[in-house]
C-alpha cells in the first residue's frame, strides 16, 4: 500500500508538473503561443509512469490529465474531457498489450525484447502510443461531434495529436536525460 501511494503521488506530481508546465508555455512564450498542441509534454508521463510503474500509476494518470484542465484553466475544453483523458492514459497500455501480442513483452533484462533500460524501447512505445491516442481520441470526438474551438476532427487534427505526443515526449526525454545525468554519474561512481 505505501508503495502504492508513493508511486500513486509521484505520477500525479510528474503529469500535473508537466501540464501545468505545457500550458504556461503554451499560453506565456510569445514564439510558442496557441502552438502547444505541438509538444504536448505529459504524453511523456504517462509514458514513463506506465512502462516504470505499470497500470497501479494509471489512476493517478487519470487525475493529473483532468486537474490541469478542471482546476487551473476550467474553460481550455469546450467538451467534458473525462473520456478523452481516459484514452489518452489506456494508450500506453494498449501499446504494450499490442507488442505484447507480438511477442515483444517488456522487461529489464537484455535478453528481454523489450528493456526498459533502453531508450530506444521508450520511444517505441512513445511512438505507439501517440498513435493510438491520436486515433482513439479523435475517433471518440468525430463520433460524438465534438471538437476543439476553431478546428474539425480530420485527419490534420490526428497528425497534430500524434506530432504533439511524440515531439512533447522526446522533449521531456531528454531535458530528464540532461537533468539526471550527474545523478546517474553519481550513483555509477559508488
Amino acid at each position: 500500500m505505501k508503495n502504492f501511494l508513493s508511486l500513486s503521488l509521484t505520477s500525479f506530481l510528474f503529469s500535473s508538473v508537466l501540464w501545468v508546465l505545457w500550458h504556461f508555455i503554451d499560453t506565456h512564450v510569445l514564439f510558442l503561443a496557441g502552438k502547444g498542441g505541438l509538444f504536448y509534454l505529459p504524453h511523456a508521463a504517462r509514458v514513463i509512469c506506465v512502462v516504470y510503474f505499470g497500470w497501479k500509476a494509471m489512476p493517478a494518470l487519470y487525475f493529473g490529465e483532468l486537474i490541469g484542465p478542471y482546476v487551473i484553466n476550467p474553460g481550455m475544453y469546450p467538451f467534458s474531457i473525462l473520456i478523452p483523458s481516459l484514452i489518452s492514459v489506456i494508450s500506453v497500455p494498449l501499446s504494450l498489450a499490442l507488442l505484447n501480442a507480438l511477442g515483444f513483452s517488456l522487461g529489464q533484462t537484455r535478453a528481454s525484447p523489450l528493456n526498459k533500460r533502453n531508450y530506444k524501447h521508450i520511444l517505441l512505445i512513445t511512438f505507439i502510443s501517440a498513435g493510438f491516442n491520436a486515433l482513439l481520441v479523435n475517433l471518440y470526438l468525430s463520433r460524438n461531434n465534438l471538437s476543439f474551438s476553431n478546428a474539425i476532427t480530420d485527419i490534420e487534427q490526428v497528425s497534430a495529436f500524434l506530432i504533439g505526443d511524440i515531439l512533447g515526449a522526446i522533449i521531456v526525454f531528454i531535458l530528464l536525460a540532461y537533468l539526471l545525468k550527474p545523478v546517474i554519474r553519481q550513483a555509477r561512481n559508488q
